[in-house]
């Protein structure tokens, strides 16, 4: 319950983060349909570099390499 409302908030305050900073106006449908356009795109955009950073971890070495001398 915790995450999903930290997760929420997030969401949210992007939201209006997104509104204030291109100085959007609640006041006509166009202005709220470029606001979920600009929020769709950004959504996009985080769930690409998700996608990236994801591959890019899973082509690391974990496993420690041992230095065993079999002498």
């Amino acid at each position: 319950m915790k995450t999903i409302l930290i997760i929420a908030v997030f969401l949210l305050m992007n939201f209006f983060f997104i509104i204030s900073n291109n100085n959007i106006h609640l006041t006509s449908m166009e202005n709220i349909s470029q606001i979920f356009s600009i929020y769709i795109n950004w959504l996009q955009e985080i769930g690409k570099s998700i996608v990236e950073v994801t591959g890019n971890v899973i082509k690391l070495e974990w496993v420690p390499q041992t230095n065993i001398n079999s002498s």
